[in-house]
């Protein structure tokens, strides 16, 4: 069976539209801490790039569809939890922002500041700093992680 054209439709449970966007606001606070460590016009920069960007920009591109596609209407809120933190199957890359932007947006809330904390933990250390930067890394590798399909069992190759 084919998907329609527009995708099929989406039910994003209540939990990961509450928990995932508070879980990622809590990531560009983090985010911007680690450019607070730096400077702090680097950090409120960020913070304020990072919250045009997410809850702006792809906040919009993730509600270009008809709300008909989304069981439950969340305003782009439940695709901006799956894009970071849902199971694969709650992302929409394909219709509403498409690979590239998914990626660019993970690398923009993800590597990119990971490494700046990094190269800031490296250059002047403190315990705050590195402890900042694993957190970072844990958020970045979790996100990725939800990109993976799983293996599914093989019916056809049963045991004797």
């Amino acid at each position: 069976m084919s998907e329609p054209k527009n995708g099929r439709p989406i039910f994003f449970p209540e939990k990961l539209v509450t928990y995932g966007n508070l879980a990622l606001f809590l990531w560009i606070v983090l985010d911007s801490v680690a450019f607070l460590f730096y400077d702090i016009t680097a950090g409120i920069v960020f913070f304020i790039g990072a919250l045009i960007a997410i809850y702006g920009v792809l906040h919009l591109l993730g509600c270009l569809r008809p709300c008909y596609n989304c069981i439950k209407c969340t305003h782009g809120m439940g695709r901006l939890a799956a894009l970071y933190f849902g199971r694969r199957i709650f992302k929409d890359y394909k219709y509403s922002y498409k690979l590239p932007t998914a990626i660019f947006f993970t690398l923009f809330i993800g590597a990119f500041p990971a490494a700046f904390a990094l190269y800031s933990a490296i250059t002047d250390f403190t315990t705050v700093k590195a402890a900042l930067f694993a957190v970072l890394l844990a958020f970045t590798l979790f996100s990725a992680s939800t990109w993976r399909t799983k293996k599914r069992p093989n019916p056809t190759a049963e045991a004797p």
